[in-house]
């Protein structure tokens, strides 16, 4: 038998020598014994052909765990030389493998991944768009997390709802005030799941995202309106500023009387929500200066507040005896 053995035992190195990786590949892929496909494994790798490079990758989620590792070793060798083969497995069964041996290439993939998050397979767009994720949190570098950012804002837009949701999810966790206007221009999608993840990377942004919640407020889409009121009402509730509580204020008087009651509630609520009194402290103040040209607009800002119904009676008293003794009438 070991004399049989021997006649019928494929000449590697012949065909190695021959640069035949399309029989290496099917001994890698189709013989019994152990030994051989290890073999063949080292000689594709010698030879380092694209043609070779398919078939290793492919052996990266072998049953055979011996098999396994020796394609770990040939792709790791080959560097970034293997990495769009790696991305062509994304999402395939036993993925898991290539996606791993991405993550080590590091830098190297992530102009491969964020490629990859453009591919028309949608599964290889969520993997992409996950393996730049775990890059980021395993590197934590600034060029990766600058790539990671642009293909997030991009994956925002994908036609996939589920690429939507894992880009705004991520964007919360990098709260990076950049991504304000793409997510607020979010809340108009027709995907509930995703608005949701988009409000909640709104509220970790904070405050840098009101410029955008009040494009939001405007918009012709309900959905983006009601969200951008209710959104306003938390983000300003605490930790905003005068002016942006001044701001918001404005705008959210301007829908007071928007035309869905789901939204003219929305905004009432807002307007009861968010602290007002420094607002019309430092309107008063401005009105009592002389030297300031918008006396008209602080007049017609105080009145529209005194008018809403969003102020206690003292407050309105308190404010109307404060411009009448500086020699303005708020109707």
């Amino acid at each position: 038998m070991r004399l049989f053995d021997r006649l019928l035992k494929p000449n590697i190195s012949k065909l190695e020598n021959h640069g035949d990786a399309e029989a290496l590949a099917k001994l890698v892929e189709s013989d019994d014994r152990r030994d051989l496909r290890i073999a063949a494994i080292e000689a594709l790798t010698r030879i380092g052909s694209s043609e070779a490079i398919g078939p290793l990758v492919k052996a990266l989620s072998d049953s055979d765990g011996e098999v396994a590792r020796a394609a770990e070793k040939a792709v790791a060798g080959l560097g970034s030389a293997a990495g769009a083969a790696l991305i062509g497995t994304l999402g395939e069964q036993g993925s898991d493998a290539a996606l791993g041996m991405l993550l080590k290439l590091g830098e190297e993939a992530v102009e491969l991944l964020r490629a990859a998050c453009s591919d028309q397979d949608e599964t290889i767009r969520l993997e992409a768009l996950g393996a730049l994720v775990k890059l980021d949190a395993r590197n934590n570098n600034d060029e990766v997390l600058e790539n990671l950012f642009r293909a997030l804002l991009a994956a925002l837009g994908d036609r996939s709802a589920e690429c939507r949701v894992l880009a705004a999810t991520r964007l919360e966790a990098l709260s990076d005030a950049r991504a304000g206007r793409a997510l607020a221009a979010q809340l108009k999608d027709g995907d509930d799941t995703v608005r949701t993840a988009c409000r909640q990377a709104l509220l970790a942004i904070g405050e840098p995202a009101v410029p955008h919640l009040l494009d939001a407020l405007a918009d012709r889409n309900a959905n983006s309106r009601r969200m951008a009121a209710e959104l306003l009402s938390e983000v300003c509730r605490t930790e905003a500023g005068i002016k942006s509580r001044r701001v918001a204020l404005s705008a959210l008087l301007d829908r007071a009387s928007d035309s869905n009651a789901e939204i003219a509630m929305a905004v009432h609520r807002a307007l009861e929500i968010i602290p007002s009194e420094a607002v019309i402290t430092e309107q008063l103040e401005w009105l009592a200066d002389p030297e300031r040209s918008d006396h008209e607009e602080i007049e017609e800002f105080l009145t529209r507040m005194l008018a809403h119904g969003a102020l206690t009676a003292e407050v309105k008293t308190r404010v109307a005896e404060r411009a009448n003794a500086l020699g303005f009438h708020l109707a």
